[in-house]
């Protein structure tokens, strides 16, 4: 065995095992020898060097297979034995691709030395993505490495050190200058990770990689959490954490290149493990603010991706000592403490207790309407079926503006009155799910404590786990990353995104266009509104003022005329 170091070398082994066991079961001609490319590519596994492999199988194994074939007799005990020991292994690849961290993000470019410094992994460095910040998905950035000596202040300050202007790079075949995105090199120390970021964007930064100062190795940066320190909402570039030692090699490149006016360039990339049918776990819970308005934008991709996507929702349960039952009585379904959910508004009329049943609520509506359907790309994914749960998303798209926790009225407030108009509404079958909570409910209390995240709120794609923010674009830019074969709805449903600029979550405002020439319009009409207002103010004036006028001057004459009457 060697290192798999490509997400295309770990998609032909995956190739490979998946045509061992179909073979082995007798199952799908797309991995016979004889299967045209055409048809290959048409399934979306083309793999010319994976299928040369699957192919290469012992003759003996093949003839066997296709006697019993002819025989239509089940398979020898030889044959059967092979094909259990490669569903063996197709199983152990599809549990290191789920239980994978992340592909490796970073790939060095240039200078050559520093290339093969890292020929053990062909010059990728994976390290761990920061949980805020916005990861280009889907997207392969070339960069300039650039790094300043800190000044004493270990980069927690735009004015500890200073990044030059790396110079405009020329490709050797073409003379063609290339735009290079401003990577910049930070040490970890002193302050936040989210610190380090922010004063790296003062520096015009594109993107951030914080070097460890710690000894951990690559594998243990797999398991660690660049986690957020609760400023990170503002932050719209992506920055990953890497070891001491491949970060020391990135910064003696930076100097060097400096020093040289040459350029130091890596890759950026952010893979996902492919499947033909992308699986997608959410931890959430239905008392968070942020959960729900993520849902309510997510909601419209997750419709347009019904066939081809699986959506499990988890909600954070957690139990506490029942020493004191008065102090979590509002957050636990009982005074065991056993299922306790957080609060959503302190002292407000909402309290754990609620929280959880409107979980337990969720879960049902989720259950009792979800629809599986065998698909095409179900079965090349060896999946039962692709599900979805119209109702679900018709619920939770709404919930949060039809049933708010801040409202004045107790039954149009989250909880179960306002709940279950609003499943009346969006054709909630009530009644089953009312018999899923009395006879499931514990049980998926029970469920959903036993199967905690890294995090509150998690997200994981394909057994991957997702970092960045929860934002319902850039986890649908990561969602479609994770195919084999891109479906034609991702198309529909995402757009190209320039790493020069930081990106806009879709819940910020963004004033487009249109918006400004609308704005500008009504601003004109009402000006122009105004002008005729004043226009025939201005006109009622004169003519009181001409009138008064024209009344003085008539008098002032008949005072004359009468005082030449009286003289005569």
């Amino acid at each position: 065995l060697k290192p798999l170091n490509t997400q295309r070398e770990v998609q032909d082994l995956f190739f490979i095992a998946h045509c061992f066991v179909q073979e082995g079961s007798g199952g799908s001609a797309a991995c016979h020898p004889g299967t045209p490319p055409t048809e290959m590519a048409a399934e979306g596994r083309h793999r010319p060097a994976a299928k040369a492999e699957a192919t290469a199988l012992p003759a003996a194994m093949t003839a066997s297979r296709a006697a019993t074939a002819a025989a239509n007799v089940p398979p020898s005990r030889p044959v059967q034995r092979e094909a259990s020991m490669a569903k063996g292994w197709y199983f152990c690849i599809l549990f290191a691709l789920q239980t994978s961290s992340a592909w490796g993000q970073i790939r060095v470019m240039a200078p050559e030395w520093l290339v093969r410094s890292f020929s053990d992994t062909h010059g990728r460095i994976t390290g761990s993505t920061s949980v805020f910040g916005a990861p280009f998905y889907g997207d392969r950035v070339l960069g300039s490495i650039v790094y300043g000596e800190s000044g004493g202040k270990d980069h927690c300050t735009a004015d500890d050190y200073f990044i030059p202007e790396p110079p405009a790079f020329e490709t050797s075949s073409h003379s063609e200058k290339v735009r290079l995105i401003n990577i910049v090199l930070v040490k970890r120390g002193k302050c936040s990770f989210t610190t380090k970021v922010k004063a790296a964007f003062e520096h015009n930064a594109h993107a951030v990689i914080i070097v460890d100062n710690q000894e951990l190795t690559r594998k243990d940066l797999q398991n660690t959490v660049v986690a957020d320190d609760g400023f990170g909402a503002n932050i719209k570039i992506p920055s990953v954490l890497v070891t001491k030692e491949d970060g020391q090699k990135l910064i003696q490149a930076a100097k060097e290149a400096a020093i040289s006016k040459t350029q130091a360039i890596v890759e950026l990339a952010w893979d996902v493990p492919a499947d033909h049918v992308v699986v997608t776990d959410l931890w959430m819970s239905s008392g968070s603010h942020e959960s729900m308005r993520f849902l309510k934008d997510f909601a419209p991709m997750r419709k347009t991706l019904n066939e081809v996507m699986t959506f499990q929702p988890h909600y954070h349960v957690f139990s506490v000592g029942a020493t004191s039952p008065q102090a979590f009585q509002d957050l636990c379904s009982d005074a065991s403490g056993l299922y306790c959910a957080e609060d959503p508004d302190g002292t407000g009329p909402i309290t754990g207790k609620d929280v959880l049943n409107e979980d337990v609520r969720q879960m049902c509506i989720h259950e009792v309407h979800k629809v599986t359907r065998s698909t095409e790309l179900s079965y090349r994914a060896g999946k039962p079926g692709v599900s979805y749960s119209r109702e679900f998303w018709d619920y939770i798209g709404q919930l949060p503006e039809y049933c708010p926790m801040d409202a004045s009225n107790p039954q149009d407030r989250f909880g179960l009155e306002c709940s279950t108009r609003l499943m009346n509404r969006v054709g909630v079958d009530v009644g089953k799910v009312d018999a899923c909570i009395r006879e499931n409910g514990t049980a998926y209390l029970k469920r959903e404590q036993g199967n905690p995240a890294w995090s509150p709120r998690a997200l994981r794609i394909n057994g991957w786990r997702y970092s960045g923010i929860m934002d319902a674009d850039l986890v649908t830019k990561a969602i479609c990353t994770g195919f084999i074969t891109t479906p034609a709805e991702c198309a529909a449903i995402t757009k190209p995104r320039d790493p020069f600029v930081p990106y806009q979550a879709s819940t910020d405002h963004e004033v487009s266009y249109l918006e400004m020439f609308l704005w500008l319009l009504v601003l004109c009409l009402v000006m122009f509104a105004g002008l005729l207002l004043y226009k025939r103010y201005l006109k009622k004036e004169m003519r009181a003022s001409i009138r008064e006028e024209v009344m003085l001057e008539v008098e002032a004459q008949i005072g004359e005329y009468h005082k030449m009457m009286g003289s005569q």
